[in-house]
């Protein structure tokens, strides 16, 4: 018997594996997308980890040197390129291009630097003393009153000198003139002039940073209650952000040679030293005076000579202020300008009389000058001195990159920073960058990762 076409189950088979064949293409593209989309995802995860991967391997490359001597991480443009290889990522055809970013010639850039540096704990110690150093000339504030020297100053004439050295004119010369001119020049007319020879003015920063010079005339009397009110604003004023002003400061003084990286200590020299342990004074010649220039913004011997008036006009203004507070002293000086006095009465036979007031005045600031000048040279050979030069319970031994410290704490951080930044410069030309931006590319999709050392809040890094 014989079946009809189409009818039974090999009919339903037949159709069901038609059905299937007239599928499984569909089948298959649609598997086919589902695995390429797969890969293209997959391959967009490995191009974004070995994008961060090739950006956090250039940080590796910074520059040794650099970090050695100054304690930074700074990364130049070729050693960035080093980093990029295809063998990272989702394949060959994979492509990462560097950008650098945050110069370390910026002020700000830099002082997250020093700060990240400074901060560790090898070197937080000099940060601590820096502290006690400046709290310790605060605490002198309410035993020496610097705003108040004019109080102290005598009634003075216009020109007191030439009162105690008057111009004698004689159509016939006495007898007695040549002593008198002998005894003058031996006892009046030689102080003065040594006196003279050693007056400077003070050179200080403004609020900009820039140096002002501030003449006065001590023998006259006139500008020293202006000098006293600057000097007692510079010393007992404390400038707002001074943790940050500290840093740079201990930075420059730990970091750059001055011209008296040693300390004379009972007749023994004790060098000053990096936190690493490097000898100051064993720097090149190159790098003679780097501190004076951080601290000033001159170079050389103009840099050296703006620190020499800074210090001399504080030890000038805290002498004279012993001096005229002391009653011991002013014994010995109205002492001798009286018993000078009288000698030159006797020897001008009663013609030439000079003020006792006035020859102590004359005495006293000659000699405060004098004295200011061997202690600023007494500085700058490595011996230290109290601030107050008179007798505390509690003083302050200062040194002279004491003062160093107190030029470059009155200055903005950001001027400090690009001073700093200028010399380091001059060692390591660069450019150098504390970070950078990695770019991945890969079919089409785009990925940029930024990486940059550790400042001050930890660093910022991530990928877009």
């Amino acid at each position: 018997m014989i079946r009809k076409a189409g009818k039974g189950p090999f009919r339903r088979s037949a159709s069901v594996s038609l059905a299937l064949c007239l599928m499984l293409p569909v089948i298959l593209l649609l598997f086919n997308g589902i695995l390429m989309a797969g890969r293209k995802s997959r391959g967009e995860v490995d191009l974004v980890r070995g994008t961060a991967l090739t950006a956090e391997s250039a940080l590796a490359f910074f520059d040794r040197g650099l970090y050695s001597d100054f304690g930074l991480f700074g990364l130049d443009i070729a050693s960035m390129e080093k980093a990029g290889s295809t063998l990272v990522g989702p394949g060959p055809d994979v492509v990462y291009r560097m950008t650098p970013d945050k110069p370390l010639s910026e002020p700000g850039v830099l002082r997250d630097g020093i700060a990240r540096h400074m901060t560790l704990r090898s070197v937080t110690g000099i940060i601590a003393d820096a502290l006690d150093k400046l709290e310790g000339i605060r605490f002198l504030e309410n035993k020496i009153d610097l705003s108040s020297l004019a109080d102290l100053l005598p009634d003075l004439p216009r020109d007191p000198y030439r009162a105690v050295d008057p111009q004698l004119d004689y159509e016939e010369e006495p007898d007695w003139l040549s002593e008198y001119n002998q005894l003058m020049d031996d006892e009046v007319r030689a102080v003065y002039q040594e006196g003279l020879a050693l007056l400077a003015p003070l050179s200080f920063p403004r609020e900009d940073g820039s140096f002002e010079n501030l003449d006065y005339d001590p023998f006259g009397g006139q500008g020293l209650d202006q000098l006293g009110r600057v000097l007692d604003r510079l010393l007992f004023v404390a400038p707002e952000g001074s943790l940050d002003r500290i840093i740079l400061s201990e930075y420059t003084l730990s970091y750059f040679k001055n011209d008296v990286p040693f300390l004379l200590d009972g007749g023994e020299r004790r060098e000053d030293r990096t936190p690493d342990g490097r000898l100051i004074s064993a720097f090149p010649e190159s790098r003679e005076r780097e501190a004076e220039e951080i601290a000033t913004g001159f170079t050389g011997s103009k840099a050296a000579l703006t620190i020499n008036m800074f210090i001399g006009s504080i030890r000038f203004v805290m002498h004279l202020i012993h001096s005229l507070t002391d009653q011991a002293k002013m014994t010995e000086f109205r002492t001798s300008a009286a018993g000078l006095s009288v000698l030159i009465s006797v020897v001008s036979m009663g013609e030439v009389n000079i003020s006792p007031e006035l020859l102590t005045w004359i005495l006293i600031i000659s000699a405060t000058l004098i004295q200011a000048s061997r202690d600023t040279i007494q500085l700058k050979k490595g011996h230290v001195h109290d601030l107050w030069p008179g007798d505390l319970p509690v003083n302050l031994p200062m040194r002279y990159r004491d003062y160093l410290r107190l030029l470059i704490v009155l200055q903005p951080p950001d001027l400090i920073a690009s001073r700093i930044s200028g010399v380091i410069g001059r060692v390591y030309p660069g450019p150098y960058y504390s970070g950078l931006l990695c770019q991945g590319e890969w079919e089409g999709v785009k990925v940029t990762h930024a990486a940059s050392y550790l400042g001050r809040s930890g660093g910022k890094e991530g990928s877009e």
